[in-house]
């Protein structure tokens, strides 16, 4: 009688498996073989000399005959790992893969810039249409196993919805999340994509429907075509008509500067894109995978949360809002001239995408918001003595004034040896600042050639959603809808010269005459 070995008998078992095209051989055989003996695969190797068991070999061979068919070892082990987690699976749900775990992190990168903490209870006030009490949730649509849902939830400590149509994969979730011990986390709800969802009440919706076209179907791996549920994998004949059902739905329910994020098909991604914007979607991104290849797409719902300035920087929401504005947030803020857009001046992300949003060059540099001249003279501690005087003289004030400095900030954050300073005068935005800690990188909230905005009203609704939120004045200050004056103040401190590069809402007459009570 034949007496197998641990290394023997995964030795066949790898040959067997390639020869019946298992594209992992030697890892499928060690998967099966540790289920069989109830041990890990380092194990394997440890006792590689260790004779097994007529039993064993028995039991073996039966999984390695499921394997053979291209019976996925997921199914045949009943679980798979995702992200940190391991999943039970059965034939029921799709098993997850890789790709929709980078899904998950584009999930993440969003939040980070967007943080749900930001318009919720207590204090929001809401735009016009912004629902801003309580807690806004996270969908992830055709939830399957749950995996997209649990990790969101057990990762971030979020709370999400999981909708799915099938009673059956539904099952398979809320085993998923009793096991992770998620019921409080995570609402489980059977339905057809988000019908019934109240309007407006999501913020950020994930899904990986259906997407593989009728044509591609045929030449799916067996594993995939043979053994995992068709209504997961069918998206009708082009791979998209769920994606289609899905977009206005999405956009229906998300509120004002919501986040949809779906994981598509290698050649679609242009097409959803496409299709998201005809129903009303904009800020499109496209996000590839580890391979290279176009397989997620973002969307936004135009608009954004509007909050006080006061309520913004309070004691539930301020290191929300610094760690947001660190990780590069936008936010829309109210100033004494127009209203702006704005990030934290020393974030290079932030920066890069502030400038593109707006649609902006290399050309136009953006100035930088201070609470005070205090707060200048802290972050740019080489300004000459005459320069400090003229800003003391005239902030705060409807002013930008270009100074010397070479202290480091991202390239567009003004020029290599300036820079444009701003302390406006607005109280509510002051104290906004001076809560913050943080000088603002700024620029106006208005398309190129566009009118400028007087309030977050005015904003276009695409460059709002870009916000994380828009700041409105709680004390009724109003932008006067005109923007500041600027004046070069580069050669002050040597010639005595000074300039102005942009009359706005001051006068270039009245400002020469202070200027010539100073000595200039």
């Amino acid at each position: 009688m034949v007496v197998w070995t641990v290394s023997t008998l995964l030795s066949t078992a790898a040959r067997y498996l390639e020869g019946h095209g298992s594209s992992s051989p030697r890892l499928d055989a060690e998967l099966l073989l540790a289920e069989v003996l109830q041990e890990d695969r380092l194990a394997l190797y440890v006792d590689h000399d260790r004779p097994l068991a007529e039993a064993e070999v028995a039991g073996f061979r039966e999984l390695i005959r499921r394997r053979a068919h291209a019976e996925p070892v997921a199914y045949i082990l009943g679980r798979a790992y995702f992200r940190y987690q391991q999943l039970k699976v059965t034939p029921a749900v799709l098993i997850p893969r890789p790709e929709t775990e980078e899904l998950v992190d584009r999930a993440f990168e969003w939040l980070d810039i967007h943080p749900l903490e930001l318009c919720v209870e207590p204090g929001g006030t809401g735009g016009p249409d912004v629902p801003c009490g309580g807690t806004p949730l996270v969908a992830d649509v055709g939830v399957g196993s749950g995996a997209i849902a649990l990790s969101l939830a057990a990762e971030r400590g979020l709370s999400v919805l999981g909708v799915e149509a099938d009673a059956e994969a539904l099952g398979v979730a809320r085993d998923n999340r009793a096991r992770l011990g998620l019921e409080k986390a995570v609402e489980l709800r059977q339905g057809d994509l988000l019908r019934g969802i109240p309007p407006g009440s999501l913020r950020l919706v994930v899904s990986n429907p259906p997407y593989v076209s009728d044509e591609e179907m045929p030449a799916l791996a067996p594993e995939v075509r043979d053994h995992e549920p068709r209504a997961a994998l069918r998206g009708g004949p082009d791979g998209l008509t769920v994606i289609r059902r899905l977009l206005p739905q999405a956009l229906k329910a998300l509120s004002p500067g919501g986040r949809l994020l779906l994981e598509v098909g290698a050649v679609q991604a242009r097409a959803v894109v496409s299709l998201g914007l005809e129903v009303g979607f904009c800020c499109p991104d496209i996000f590839l995978d580890l391979s290279g290849r176009e397989r997620m797409v973002g969307l936004s719902r135009p608009g954004a949360p509007w909050v006080a300035a006061e309520d913004a920087v309070d004691s539930t929401r301020l290191d929300t809002l610094r760690r947001a504005l660190r990780a590069g947030a936008i936010v829309g803020i109210p100033t004494d001239t127009v209203y702006g857009l704005a990030c934290t001046w020393d974030s290079n992300r932030g920066v890069r995408r502030l400038l593109a949003a707006k649609g902006r060059g290399a050309a136009k540099p953006v100035a930088v918001l201070f609470s005070s001249t205090s707060a200048v003279r802290t972050c740019l501690p080489d300004l000459p003595a005459a320069v400090l005087t003229v800003l003391d003289e005239f902030l705060p004030g409807p002013f930008t004034f270009v100074v010397p400095t070479t202290v480091s900030r991202p390239e567009l954050v003004g020029t290599e040896d300036s820079v444009g300073v701003r302390v406006p005068d607005a109280p509510d935005l002051l104290g906004f600042l001076d809560r913050l800690g943080l000088p603002l990188a700024a620029t106006s909230a208005n398309h190129a050639g566009q009118p400028d905005a007087a309030g977050p009203a005015d904003v276009p609704r695409d460059l709002a959603a870009a916000c994380a939120i828009l700041v409105i004045s709680g004390r009724g200050e109003g932008a006067v809808g005109t923007p500041s004056t600027v004046v070069d103040l580069r050669t002050l401190a040597r010639d005595g010269r000074w300039q102005v590069l942009r009359e706005g809402a001051v006068a270039a007459d009245a400002l020469a005459l202070r200027m010539e009570r100073l000595g200039y």
